[in-house]
């Protein structure tokens, strides 16, 4: 397999869209201490249910999510994954392999080379942009594998970078296969 197909869907999280959170999600949703973190989880989510349910031609509330032994949320017959940071999130989409999708705000007062290397990632040198892109590959691959970040990532992943935001990082993640991405804004 050398190409794979990936939709990748970015979306602005402070921009008001219908609620589709399960009971079980909107308990979640409710733990959220501070009212932008709830907003900002419940469409990140409700956008996720609902891209699911476009491709699946399926209600997004009878959508059921089973969760790996680390917790990554999956369901029969896509492969798919979700990050969101600040204002933003992005989903990827996969009928073909498992995928892993990273994204985080750039932000100069996180300490990225030194988060690196506790991962054992080799290099912690370089501007505050490729840092970042260097922690969104390796979280893409652990959530491809459905690992525990800490836990290095083996096997066959191919990376790369996505078009993100402004002041923001991006990667995504494919087992054994290159991505052939079409981007989707919602």
């Amino acid at each position: 397999m050398d190409r794979c197909k990936v939709d990748v869907w970015t979306l602005a999280l402070e921009t008001p869209r219908p609620t589709l959170l399960s009971p079980d999600e909107q308990a979640r949703a409710a733990r959220f201490r501070f009212d932008r973190d709830r907003l900002r989880w419940a469409n990140a989510r409700s956008a996720l249910r609902s891209i699911l349910a476009e491709q699946l031609q399926h209600d997004p509330l009878g959508i059921c999510f089973a969760l790996g032994p680390h917790g990554k949320p999956a369901i029969e017959q896509l492969e798919f994954n979700l990050s969101h940071s600040g204002g933003f999130a992005m989903v990827a989409v996969s009928r073909d392999v498992p995928v892993g999708i990273d994204l985080e705000q750039i932000r100069e007062s996180v300490e990225i080379a030194k988060l690196l290397g506790r991962l054992g990632e080799p290099n912690q040198n370089g501007s505050l942009e490729e840092l970042f892109h260097r922690w969104t590959r390796r979280e893409a691959k652990s959530k491809a594998l459905g690992i525990p970040l800490m836990q290095a990532p083996q096997g066959d992943l191919r990376v790369v970078d996505l078009t993100a935001p402004h002041g923001f990082a991006a990667s995504l993640a494919l087992a054994a296969c290159d991505p052939d991405i079409r981007y989707h804004a919602i």
